[in-house]
């Protein structure tokens, strides 16, 4: 059966009420990481990496989409529909984005850019976060036109206090890029490795913070652990539904 997609409505669920409560924890948590996490390991592990990537950004969203909602690994948006025009968007996404990341790599000064965009394209917390939750929670609730403006506006919401004011609104236009993209695909992978890799990487330099080798051996475990999540628990939904 498939699902109808509405420009607009307005059907409040819990689904769509705990989206929202998981937004307005994230700042809260990226806050503490940009400010005591540089200096204490003890808020990046616990806080940023456990409480944040682990819990609100991936556990959360995969236990009520895969179990209690049933939905799939496509209610998250990470799917083989559309995969190689997805591939193909992410590739484009890149290439308009990377003379920019040249420019701004430049005027930070001596950045290694490889691992730098390696990081970022392990970002996948922040891409099923605020896509493949947030969004598509959004679209159920209030319908496809305003979903991925109020994923951009929470994309912007955990930024607050920890970026520049000046950068903070075009974090906003660069998330409702993306959102309409991923709108469009209802895949991930038109966002994540490559186009995201090269955007977040412009906002992660900008911000003040440049990713090395040892931040990708980190985030390479995180990727590891989080698909992990997603295949225990879906692999445990469709269990629960065969012996049903």
């Amino acid at each position: 059966m498939i699902e109808e997609r509405k420009a607009f409505n307005f059907t409040v669920s819990k689904d769509s009420v705990l989206a929202l409560i998981t937004a307005f924890l994230m700042p809260p948590v990226y806050y503490a990481n940009t400010h005591y996490g540089m200096e204490s390991s003890a808020v990046f592990f616990i806080v940023f990496i456990l409480l944040g990537h682990l819990l609100l950004n991936t556990l959360i969203p995969a236990y009520v989409v895969l179990h209690l909602s049933g939905e799939g690994l496509s209610g998250l948006g990470i799917t083989t529909n559309n995969l190689i025009k997805s591939i193909v968007i992410s590739i484009v996404l890149a290439a308009i984005s990377y003379y920019q990341l040249l420019i701004v790599a430049q005027e930070y000064g001596d950045v290694d850019l490889l691992p730098h965009l390696i990081f970022n394209g392990l970002l996948l917390w922040e891409v099923l976060f605020v896509y493949g939750w947030l969004q598509l929670r959004f679209e159920k609730a209030f319908g496809y036109i305003l979903a991925p403006i109020l994923s951009a506006l929470c994309f912007c919401l955990y930024h607050v206090g920890s970026f520049d004011s000046a950068e903070i609104l075009p974090l906003f236009f660069s998330g409702l890029i993306f959102g309409i993209v991923f709108g469009i695909t209802r895949n991930i992978f038109s966002l994540i490795p490559i186009a995201w890799s090269v955007s977040s990487g412009i906002g992660t330099i900008t911000g003040g913070f440049i990713g090395g080798w040892d931040h990708v051996f980190i985030y390479s475990l995180v990727v590891v652990v989080q698909i992990f999540i997603l295949w225990k628990i879906n692999t445990s939904s469709h269990n629960t539904t065969k012996g049903a």
